[in-house]
């Protein structure tokens, strides 16, 4: 349990816990957004539209954050299409990419809401791609970043 589970007015002032390893080498969270080698991850997807992909060097395991030569990171940045108090349908398939929902963050906005566990289902509603825990007021047109080992492109999302 973490001091944004227990007091999630906390994530005004200090970002969510943040598994480095898990997110392309560089990566810093903020209060709304994680950057990637100082690139907005927000402001990426303002420009290229969702689903949108961001592929960079892996953080090489037990390391303390050094780049990986060979192997890669993707962040998947998704639009929540449809929310309901216990699923929410995205504008991407992500079911083969091995994404590590555990990770998932909302980006543009800070939430006060206490944390929850949603069911993830594909832009067609059928298949569920995982289980996030992201604060409870997800709506429509929230944006959601979650990384994915390897390195994926935007065809394999849409």
């Amino acid at each position: 349990m973490t001091l944004t589970a227990l007091l999630p007015t906390l994530r005004a002032s200090i970002p969510a816990p943040f598994d480095a390893t898990a997110w392309p080498a560089g990566s810093v969270p903020t209060l709304d957004d994680v950057t990637v080698r100082a690139m907005s991850i927000g402001r990426y997807a303002d420009l290229c539209g969702t689903p949108c992909v961001c592929t960079g060097p892996a953080v090489i395991p037990a390391s303390g954050g050094v780049a990986s030569g060979v192997l890669s990171t993707t962040v998947v940045v998704t639009t929540v299409m449809d929310a309901t108090p216990d699923a929410l349908r995205i504008d991407a398939s992500l079911g083969d990419l091995g994404v590590l929902w555990r990770e998932a963050r909302l980006l543009g906005r800070v939430s006060h809401a206490y944390d929850e566990p949603f069911a993830v289902l594909d832009a067609h509603g059928a298949e569920v791609c995982g289980r996030a825990v992201l604060p409870g007021d997800v709506r429509p047109g929230d944006r959601i970043a979650v990384p994915c080992p390897g390195c994926h492109t935007v065809g394999e999302v849409r």
